[in-house]
């Protein structure tokens, strides 16, 4: 058996036949220069391409085909590696643009040289490899144009779903201002706090978003429940607790909602298990709903409701506290009161 040791493929390169074979058979353009810089030889792929099919090449000087008879540009860069190969000794791997008198559009080519030697080991002349790179950066020009153009149409899309959201929580506004201006507050919280978190903006400008439609189902609930003046029954609690499944399906039908939809519906349950709509617990509830769950809560604790006034920011951070590990995620919460520490929440 032979080994990767016993590769026998450079007593091989001498033969003619195998040489031939390579040449004919590589997909680039292959192009052999003498000392002087005339073009010798070629392969077929070189030949047919469009730049220089209709041309004669042999015994014309590499400088006059593509280069006006220029070897460098005005900053002293060679125009092709394979003149500087002749010139400097050293092979080299760059890309080039080659135009014609014939063609109106250059092509852009990587180019591969070497020295070539015979069997002296005098310098005869130079090769060149030249891999077209023309029909790629069409391609990657037509990509970027078609990003652009989703970019741009995604941008739409986003105003028109910030538009969306503003007119849903102008909509709640009308029916409870308290539910409006709690939506902000807690959009805001839940965006400091997962920035905190170490989150990245993309996800954290989706918790501010669900944060403005986390209460968006209250538009289903009666405004007698939702002001009412002392605590709630069952019942009403029960009517109450329908808010994040009513919300879901007032938003269902807005694209590009999947997530967003799941945070909403997940906002109210416990990170023991004992919340609701789904009684999930710890890391069975999204990320962001846990997020969301603290931000709820600590407006809620300091806000002035119908049926009680706002409790001191003190007393609502020992509730937080205290419900870290029950009620809450004990990371978000930590979170959260490194922010309230650095005065970034409850100023």
């Amino acid at each position: 058996m032979i080994t990767e040791a016993g590769n026998r493929i450079n007593e091989f390169m001498v033969l003619e036949d195998l040489q031939k074979l390579i040449i004919s058979a590589s997909p680039s353009g292959v192009l052999v220069v003498d000392n002087d810089g005339v073009i010798v030889g070629y392969n077929e792929n070189l030949k047919r391409h469009y730049a220089v099919r209709n041309l004669e090449l042999i015994n014309r000087k590499l400088t006059d085909v593509f280069f006006q008879g220029r070897k460098k540009d005005r900053q002293g860069n060679y125009l092709d590696p394979l003149l500087e190969t002749l010139e400097t000794g050293r092979p080299l791997v760059k890309e080039i643009e080659l135009r014609t008198n014939q063609v109106t559009r250059g092509a852009v080519c990587r180019v591969w040289t070497g020295l070539l030697r015979d069997r002296d080991g005098s310098i005869i002349g130079a090769c060149g490899v030249y891999y077209d790179l023309t029909p790629y950066r069409q391609t990657k020009r037509e990509l970027e144009k078609i990003n652009r153009m989703l970019g741009e149409a995604n941008s739409q899309l986003i105003n028109q779903h910030m538009e969306t959201i503003r007119a849903f929580a102008n909509a709640i506004a009308a029916r409870d201002n308290y539910t409006r201006w709690h939506s902000e507050k807690v959009a805001e919280y839940a965006q400091q706090i997962c920035f905190n978190l170490g989150l990245d903006a993309e996800v954290a400008n989706m918790a501010y978003l669900c944060g403005l439609l986390h209460d968006v189902g209250k538009i289903g609930v009666p405004e007698a429940i939702l002001t009412k003046p002392g605590r709630l029954t069952g019942a009403e609690f029960e009517i109450i607790k329908k808010h994040p499944d009513i919300g879901v399906k007032i938003l269902g039908s807005m694209q590009n909602m999947k997530e967003i939809l799941r945070v909403i519906r997940h906002h109210h349950e416990r990170y023991d298990g004992n919340g609701y709509p789904g009684k999930l617990k710890k890391d069975q509830i999204p990320l962001l709903s846990r997020v969301l769950a603290v931000a709820d809560s600590f407006d809620a604790m300091t806000s002035d409701r119908s049926y009680r006034k706002a409790f001191p920011m003190e007393k609502a951070i020992r509730e937080i506290k205290r419900n870290a590990g029950t009620q809450f995620d004990p990371q978000v919460v930590q979170s959260f009161l490194e922010l309230v520490q650095e005065q970034h929440i409850g100023k």
